[in-house]
């Protein structure tokens, strides 16, 4: 074996074999590189480039700990002897420095002999491009997932809606990380594409290997934003995709709405007046454990042969239930009405239909028609030609009360009982005149001038009558509205004609008797028109009396200034008072269905409309997909940009710091990194202003190993690396290997992986 020995009296084999000759990264020949010259005094380091010291075997290192002498040193050219490297006389300027032949680990000594002759795989792994589709699809996915998640929600009640916003935040998060992931993921491979490409200094690498951790890089980094356009933006683009899952929880919000459905109320209330034909005071509360609307008088309380019952007058029940209804000004309404009828929490639509008493009125008089006929009030009686502006009778033919004089438990003293104890032979007719005052005024030549404004005069009279109602009975948080739908009248309640006595309007005969009704006949029927009779007289209580005009004043004696008949100031009645008074009738028959313990009060299941003003959840789409959608799309063009990236380098790489240890390996960069190798700050300057780029590094004589040329590739100047090609033949640069190691078997092991790499 040939050997010749170098300027610091090392023996060099001049053996082929390329191991045989040690490695020294600060003497490596290579071309001349123009650089910036370091200055001593830029770093006041011990002088690393040490010889052995006497006793220590060549081969190894300084022991760790031994000291170093301090002070200035000079830094010279190095000067090469070896006579295969002519160029070695140019080389680069350097420092002293630390200069190790071989390691003192022997398992890291057999590792390096081991991976002796490597040569680098163009392989694209699996995982890295796996990996950056599963994020981007998990991200996708989660996304359509927290979409039907919210979708699900919709309209449902919005409780646990913390724990709900909590699912949906974690969604949201989930896809940002996912997006996030695969687009740092695409972001490395960008980079290492950008290093082959482009000449950065090394501030400009700094940012973009940090860039995606440390935001400040975007605002002082003015090379990494110019030389590395599409890089930046994919960092930007992580740091902007988090917004979506900002904005995305935000989607689901609740408000109130109302449910609606249609379906069967089993048990509203409703009116069945028949009822009370087969109620007897006698058994309890009645036959149906019930009170009934009609108080009555008896023959015989023991309910003795040949007795009967007769109409006394209306229950306190039905008084009471009529004055509420006149003093409110609108029917009564039960506890919990809107609970019973539609359920708890429910507002509900249904109809009821029911035979009950019902007043017919109709206008028989006006100043066009003056008229009345059997009208007891005559039209000059009102305003403006008397000075009354209501006039109202109505009990012509009324029933008599008391009926008799009656002793303990309403049974009549004398006997034998009169023919005529109890007996419906009139339903007194409303005769009602009253005067409208209009916006007209009168002439000034009229002698209804003192008036002011035109009164009109009318006259009409009101019958009771079987009526048949249909009401759609509406329930809306709580408060009771209803409208008539259908009103019938069929016949009247006792159809027969009374004709007043000229000496006496208020009494007068009544024909044909055989429509009569008495209790001593069809018991039945005796009741029910008891009930209506009942009904009407609280209404006619109401109505009776006067309203005139004296002085000035205007002075009532009738109970109508207290009900809603009557305007505000409780002197003219209301323009439309006909259809007013049958109104205010109808309120006080709806305020009967506001007591379930009248015998009247009857349960039905009827098909009714619910529906419930609740907090329900509601999802606004576009306020998950907006920000979704962009993020989506960001990271597709990003995995795009990855992937292209991938297939133009050829390998899938990282930002990990073994694949900065190998690409870095360059004597240059020793060189450059002299007295910063332990990365703390402040970095020196002149560094970060050097431009490097990864490439192939041009070495003097980059022959490896037995397989030829075998280049290497690394971070470097411009001036020193040209562009990797892909597929070529690239290891390392060359190491020291001990003659020691077996020659033949690595040789073996070196053709074999070459002759499967040519497979």
């Amino acid at each position: 074996m040939e050997a010749f020995r170098d300027g610091r009296g090392t023996a060099r084999s001049t053996s082929p074999n390329p191991f045989a000759s040690p490695y020294d990264p600060y003497d490596a020949p290579s071309e001349p590189i123009a650089m910036h010259t370091l200055s001593a005094s830029a770093y006041n380091s011990p002088d690393l480039r040490r010889g052995p010291s006497p006793g220590v075997s060549p081969q190894r290192s300084p022991e760790i700990g031994a000291s170093f002498p301090r002070g200035d040193h000079r830094y010279s050219q190095v000067q090469s002897s070896l006579p295969s490297f002519p160029s070695a006389a140019t080389s680069l300027h350097s420092v002293n420095s630390l200069a190790y032949y071989k390691t003192q680990d022997h398992e890291t000594q057999r590792l390096v002999d081991r991976r002796a002759g490597e040569i680098a795989e163009w392989k694209i792994h699996w995982m890295t491009p796996a990996m950056m589709i599963v994020l981007f699809v998990s991200g996708v996915a989660a996304a359509i997932g927290h979409h039907f998640f919210y979708m699900s929600l919709e309209g449902k009640p919005a409780t646990n809606q913390l724990i709900m916003v909590r699912y949906g935040t974690a969604l949201a998060f989930f896809v940002k990380s996912s997006l996030v992931g695969s687009v740092v993921m695409c972001y490395r491979q960008r980079i290492w594409h950008t290093f082959r490409t482009r000449a950065l200094t090394i501030a400009g690498i700094d940012g973009l290997f940090s860039s995606t951790e440390d935001p400040s890089q975007f605002f002082y980094n003015g090379e990494m934003m110019s030389n590395a356009k599409i890089a930046t933006i994919m960092a930007l683009v992580s740091w902007l995709i988090p917004i979506a899952s900002v904005l995305s929880p935000g989607s689901l919000t609740s408000e109130v709405t109302k449910i609606t459905n249609s379906t069967i109320c089993p048990e509203v209330a409703n009116l069945n007046f028949s009822r009370e034909a087969e109620f007897d005071f006698r058994i309890g509360k009645g036959s149906f454990d019930a009170s009934s609307l009609v108080y009555y008088n008896t023959t015989n309380f023991d309910a003795e042969d040949g007795y009967f019952d007769y109409y006394d007058r209306p229950s306190q029940n039905a008084k009471r239930l009529a004055f509420a209804s006149m003093y409110l000004k609108e029917p009564a309404v039960g506890v919990n009405a809107s609970i019973h009828n539609c359920g708890e929490r429910y507002n509900c639509t249904y109809e009821i239909n029911f035979e009950g008493p019902g007043y017919k009125c109709d206008q028989v008089a006006d100043s066009n028609h003056p008229d009345a006929g059997l009208s007891p009030i005559k039209l000059n009686q009102l305003a403006p030609e008397g000075d009354i502006l209501y006039y109202a009778v109505v009990d012509q033919g009324d029933y008599k009360v008391p009926q008799t004089e009656t002793g303990p438990h309403g049974v009549p003293i004398h006997k034998p009982f009169p023919e005529s104890l109890g007996v419906f032979d009139v339903e007194p007719t409303l005769w009602i005149g009253y005067s409208i005052k209009t916006s007209l005024t009168y002439h000034s030549d009229s002698p209804y001038r003192d008036w002011g404004s035109v009164h009109e005069p009318k006259i009409i009279k009101c019958e009771l009558y079987h009526t048949n109602y249909t009401f759609k009975m509406d329930y809306t948080d709580s408060k009771q509205n209803f409208t008539r739908l259908q009103r019938e009248w069929l016949k009247p309640v006792v159809d027969t004609t009374f004709t007043p006595d000229p000496d006496n309007k208020k009494k007068g005969t009544a024909s044909p008797s055989s429509n009569f009704i008495s209790p001593k006949n069809d018991v039945g029927t005796y009741k029910s028109t008891a009930v209506y009779h009942a009904v009407a007289q609280l209404l006619r209580n109401f109505l009776g009396g006067t309203i005139s005009f004296s002085k000035g004043f205007s002075v009532t004696t009738s109970d109508i200034s207290e009900t809603r008949l009557v305007d505000a100031n409780g002197t003219y009645p209301q323009a439309d008072l006909p259809e007013s008074i049958q109104l205010v009738f109808e309120d006080m028959i709806i305020s009967l269905l506001s007591d379930p313990s009248l015998v009247v009060a009857q349960k039905q299941a009827v098909r009714c409309t619910k529906d419930q003003s609740i907090v329900v959840y509601k999802y606004r789409r576009e306020g998950l997909w907006v920000g979704y959608a962009i993020a989506v799309a960001a990271s597709l063009l990003c995995l795009a940009i990855g992937g292209w990236a991938i297939h133009q380098n050829g390998v899938a790489s990282d930002t990990l710091f073994s694949r900065i240890l190998v690409t870095t390996r360059n004597p240059t960069l020793d060189r450059l990194s002299v007295g910063a190798c332990l990365g703390g700050d402040p970095f020196p300057k002149e560094l970060t202003r050097t431009k490097l780029r990864f490439g192939v590094l041009l070495e003097e004589n980059p022959r490896e190993g037995p397989l030829g040329t075998v280049e290497h590739c690394t971070f470097g100047t411009v001036g020193e690396t040209k562009d990797i090609v892909k597929n070529g033949v690239y290891a390392g640069l060359k190491e020291y290997r001990s003659e020691a190691d077996n020659w033949e078997e690595k040789e073996l092991l070196l053709s074999e992986k070459e002759g499967l790499r040519r497979r």
